[in-house]
């Protein structure tokens, strides 16, 4: 007991060896200094392991695990050593923790203008009033930056993989936000740089207005002659929709009106009477009172007359006997002639943005395209301006070519994809070729690759606006003064498609948050999920993967090689699959060079779908790059993408799964759905448990039941989109359904 009192007092000696100081006073001590001071924590666990805390005197930022306990209004004593991570003041290696007091009453934010924010109020709650995102689209990702501005000024804002705001709207029409000032810069000579205000959670975001629009716009029921806007709004109001068939906001003369449900807070409207493969922006709004909540512009577009075909196409071995419908192709060495046999084909244009071209050893892709130039064929080419791109050279002069910009902390210009005929009167005649496949000698004989034609006129309408964006506009020539790559492009393409009888989504970075709709189909996984990527840097991927497995779904991964993915993920991974289920590619000549996942594959009532593009799953890709991104939901072209896995996940000595073992209830019965209220459960065999997730993977019920067959879920008052259900019984056995509720 002696021992015990001299080791406490021991302690206590240690921490008042260092002055109390004063935060201000700490934020001029040089790194490797000790410091002791006392403060108001202003952040949880929402932003990860990071802490800031604040005296009345300043802020500064707290990374060690030893605080990952301390939450948000405690009063803590600490001491620690001065340390700077990209010119962010901070403290680390606590060796003294004292937690005083909890719930305390925060700092009130500093009320600033956008051009005050730096280093004085580093590490501070602040408050910017009457600011817009720009650009503001869809939902928050993680790991991502987004620019708001006051009309004169702009800023950045941080959200980060952990925060809770990940997957919620972004909010439109001017708001006040609250949030932490810190500094992430890369640059030591640029020490005022880098500034970004850090939100907590979504209530940082403060509207003044009576009505605000709470959801991100969808679009369903997408026809060859309309579709269906749907969102949700904190209180009643009316349910409109201003649009056009071009960008400029002041030409449009159209307007439709809708419906809500009940509660008059979930808005649909129907826009009818278009023609096939039409763009449309449009605006949505609801009124009530003397406010209106206002939408960004958004861009949506209709089904088209083409045949929806989808041909995919592998140069690597593929394993037939697990085909369900159609056979994989592979193609070996001729996947550059299938492009020229789709080159040869065009009749109007060719638009082609690629990453690197390289004809030696090959087939002579530039030999094609000059010969569709001199057979009267509009052909522009875009490529990246850090490559060699040496079939770039053979291209006959008459070809306009646009090469990205380089400079300090740009992205590259990582697209694959080319468009044929987009505007053609033959609705059989525009296709898409897009894939992982970039055109040297190494990636079509050695690297394994996938590419994949899809005849769709409204894909390749929405194709060309990406690459008119980097262009610089629709004419014949570039126009360098107007193009725009990496982080200057916005999000000015539709996303949702209706391809023949399949649902297709379209994305491209950095502008369009692809991380979070890869995660998005991930969480959608509900049978088996099957990841085959050259790389994973991003923990919150991995993350999903992780949990994906949790829930019980059967998880395969195959990435090109340990060293590739960053430790922390290959740790997520490796604690997460058994041995045989998270392996590298040691078999292949070269690199595996896909960036793909095939969800719910075997299971073809679980909505399958692929993943497939140029977009790495790393933050470069999502932040930087210019990357395309296709998610296809169809059940036979996620089977010829899994007959491909089979093979390669079985070479490299991968302990294959083809169904989900796991789900095995029999005669039991969900219905009906879709739904537009009720869902009924009932089941032969006694029921324990039922899980209710969104399709971002977040639980909304968890229900747990005694001696009950039948229970019955009330989805009234939730929003019109996707679902999964999962019923478990009294061995722990389950199923999993993927739930439409419709409004």
């Amino acid at each position: 007991m002696l021992r015990q009192i001299i080791a406490i007092l021991i302690m206590l000696g240690a921490t008042t060896i260092f002055a109390q100081q004063n935060i201000s006073d700490v934020r001029q001590l040089r790194e490797g200094e000790t410091a002791t001071f006392s403060g108001i924590i202003i952040n949880g666990n929402e932003l990860g392991a990071i802490r800031y805390i604040q005296d009345s005197t300043a802020g500064l930022a707290i990374y060690d695990s030893k605080l990952n306990d301390v939450k948000r209004g405690d009063s803590i004593t600490v001491t620690g050593e001065v340390s700077g991570y990209n010119n962010l003041f901070e403290i680390k290696n606590v060796s003294s923790l004292t937690v005083n007091s909890s719930g305390n009453q925060l700092p009130t934010s500093k009320v600033l203008a956008i051009n005050q924010i730096g280093e004085a109020y580093e590490g501070q709650l602040i408050r910017i009033d009457n600011i817009e995102f720009e650009n503001a689209n869809g939902t928050f990702s993680g790991n991502r930056n987004y620019t708001f501005t006051d009309g004169t000024n702009s800023g950045e804002i941080r959200i980060s993989s952990s925060s809770p705001i990940v997957g919620q709207g972004i909010p439109t029409g001017k708001i006040n936000v609250i949030a932490i000032c810190s500094q992430y810069s890369y640059t030591d000579n640029d020490t005022q740089n880098g500034y970004q205000l850090i939100p907590r959670e979504m209530e940082d975001f403060v509207s003044g207005s009576a009505i605000n629009i709470t959801s991100p716009i969808t679009v369903s029921s997408i026809s060859k002659t309309g579709f269906t806007l749907t969102w949700s709004t904190d209180v009643g109001g009316s349910s409109e929709v201003v649009y056009g068939t071009n960008d400029t906001l002041k030409s449009w003369t159209d307007f439709a009106t809708g419906s809500t449900n009940a509660m008059g807070n979930l808005h649909h409207v129907t826009l009818s009477g278009l023609n096939p493969a039409t763009i449309v922006y449009a605006k949505v709004f609801s009124v009530l009172d003397n406010d209106t909540a206002f939408s960004s512009v958004g861009v949506y577009c209709t089904q088209s007359n083409s045949s929806g075909k989808i041909k995919a196409y592998f140069n690597t071995q593929v394993n037939t006997s697990l085909a369900t419908e159609k056979e994989a192709k592979n193609i070996g060495n001729a996947m550059e002639d299938t492009l020229i046999a789709y080159i040869n084909r065009a009749r109007e244009t060719i638009d082609f943005c690629i990453y690197n071209i390289n004809n030696s050893g090959l087939s002579n892709v530039s030999e094609a395209l000059n010969s569709a130039h001199n057979r009267g064929v509009r052909v522009r080419f875009i490529t990246s301006g850090s490559t060699s791109h040496s079939g770039v050279d053979d291209l006959i002069d008459a070809i306009p070519v646009i090469e990205s910009p380089v400079f300090q902390n740009s992205g590259i210009m990582h697209n694959k994809f080319v468009i044929f005929d987009a505007q053609s009167t033959n609705a059989a005649q525009p296709w898409v070729w897009s894939g992982s496949t970039n055109l040297t000698y190494d990636q079509i004989e050695s690297d394994a690759n996938n590419m994949v034609f899809i005849q769709d006129q409204s894909l390749a309408k929405a194709y060309e606006i990406e690459f008119e964006e980097m262009w610089g506009g629709a004419d014949d020539l570039p126009n360098s003064g107007e193009s725009r790559f990496g982080a200057a492009k916005t999000d000015n393409t539709p996303h949702e498609f209706q391809v023949g009888n399949s649902r297709v989504e379209l994305y491209f970075s950095p502008s369009d948050g692809t991380n979070q709709k890869i995660i998005k189909a991930i969480n959608s996984a509900d049978n088996d999920l099957n990841v085959e990527t050259m790389v994973i840097t991003r923990s919150d991927i991995a993350n999903a993967i992780s949990a994906a497995k949790s829930r019980g779904v059967e998880v395969q991964v195959l990435t090109n090689s340990k060293n590739d993915n960053t430790e922390f993920v290959n740790t997520i991974l490796s604690s997460a699959l058994p041995d045989g289920k998270f392996i590298f590619d040691n078999k292949a000549k070269a690199t595996l060079h896909h960036k793909l996942a095939i969800v719910d594959a075997n299971r073809a009532a679980s909505d399958p779908q692929v993943i497939t593009g140029s977009h790495n799953w790393s933050n470069s890709a999502n932040n930087k790059n210019d990357e395309n991104t296709l998610i296809i939901h169809n059940a036979g072209v996620a089977n010829q993408y899994f007959q491909q896995f089979g093979y390669r996940f079985v070479e490299n000595g991968g302990d294959l799964t083809v169904s989900a073992k796991n789900i095995k209830i029999e005669n039991i019965k969900v219905y009906p759905n879709p739904t537009i209220g009720e869902v009924s459960i009932s089941s032969q065999k006694t029921l324990s448990r039922i899980v209710l997730f969104s399709s971002n993977g977040v639980i909304i019920k968890d229900i747990h039941l005694r001696n009950r067959r039948e229970y019955r879920i009330n989805l009234s008052n939730n929003t019109a989109g996707l679902y999964l259900l999962k019923v478990y019984s009294g061995d722990n056995s389950f199923n999993s359904y993927k739930i439409i509720k419709r409004k």
